[in-house]
Parts: C-alpha cells; structure tokens; sequence
C-alpha cells in the first residue's frame, strides 16, 4: 500500500505545481517545471516500486532454505511467489530455480 500512498502523493505534488505554474502563464516557468519536477516524479515513483521486491524476497527465505536443502523437493508458497516474480521481472538471462534460491538465501 505504501506505494500506492508514494504515487498518490506524487500526482498530487505534479497536480499542484501544475496549477501554481498555469497562474503566472509565463514560458520558462512552464518549461523549467516541467524539466524539473517530471522527472524527480518519474523517479521517485520508480525508486518506490523496487523496494518492494526485497520484502518479498526477504519472506521467502525461510522457503529457500528448505529448497536447498533438500534439494529442489520442498517448494514452499513463499518461494514459489518470489520464484514467479523473479521470473516476471527480470531480463533474461534468468537464474535456475536453486541459483535463485541461493541467491535469496545468501541475501535476505
């Protein structure tokens, strides 16, 4: 929900300034808004969208643990979600399961 709440309040800054830009009607502060104030939205927006992926990670942990130990038997649910979305996020070339695994576990 927290990044719900970073966007929200993001639209709302771009909103604002928007309007206190639109009052004076004059070019450059139009142009030097939106040089300025776009992009650290963009930014922040994205910066709030990756920090969630390692609480989903650091969950799975426990589960990653238990998939190394046995040797790719046990897949518990929280691997399972963190394996998906490492899946549907990252570029290729992807990671096998147990180097995923791994890797969470000598992360997280």
């Amino acid at each position: 929900m927290t990044v719900w709440n970073a966007l929200g309040a993001a639209l709302l800054v771009l909103a604002s300034s928007h309007a206190a830009a639109a009052e004076n009607a004059n070019p450059f502060d139009k142009a030097l808004m939106y040089t300025t104030f776009v992009p650290s939205i963009l930014v922040a927006g994205t910066t709030a969208l990756t920090f969630n992926a390692p609480d989903l990670f650091k969950s799975a942990r426990s589960d990653a643990l238990a998939f190394v130990g046995s040797d790719g038997q046990i897949r518990g649910a929280q691997f399972e979600q963190a394996s998906r979305h490492y899946r549907a996020t990252a570029r290729p070339p992807l990671m096998t399961d147990r180097q995923l695994a791994q890797a969470i576990t000598a992360t997280y």
